[in-house]
């Protein structure tokens, strides 16, 4: 059971002054923008259930992940993972999780198209008739039946 309450994670990033002298001022004065990561969100996860969690670039995906994971510690909120507090209780939750980040397509370069989505429907145990239907309509958008069979073009 993961639940997420209220949480929110906001960076302080030192702001640089310009001008001559405007490092050495730095060291007495210092000044600060905030960047809010993830704004005040909530939700609830039960035991066995499977999410996906989809946004744009800069929406709070990673940020909230590492909280999740206990890497990063919120600002506000809290967090619980199977009654576990990520960030404070690390080791003991760490043993009963895993998490993999990366930009890595999914399609491999040196294999078919069509063996990387055979590859993937069978990982995530998509059943044949939805799978065939996907991928005729995902082939006909994007205009892919003459390329399909050859190695991808990652």
């Amino acid at each position: 059971m993961i639940t997420v309450q209220n949480v929110t994670k906001i960076y302080r990033i030192l702001r640089r002054p310009d001008g001559r002298f405007a490092a050495l001022r730095s060291l007495w004065q210092r000044a600060y923008d905030e960047k809010i990561a993830v704004n005040d969100i909530s939700f609830d996860i039960g035991s066995g259930e499977m999410v996906g969690y989809i946004g744009p670039n800069g929406a709070g995906k990673s940020t909230t992940i590492k909280m999740l994971s206990g890497i990063l510690t919120p600002t506000a909120g809290d967090i619980r993972v199977d009654g576990l507090v990520p960030h404070q209780q690390r080791r003991e939750h760490a043993r009963n999780i895993g998490v993999v980040f990366g930009q890595k397509t999914s399609l491999w370069w040196d294999v078919p198209v069509m063996d990387s989505f055979a590859l993937l429907k069978e990982m995530y145990e998509i059943p044949d008739a939805l799978y065939q239907e996907n991928l005729r309509t995902y082939v006909d958008m994007l205009e892919m039946a003459d390329s399909s069979n050859g190695p991808s073009a990652s």
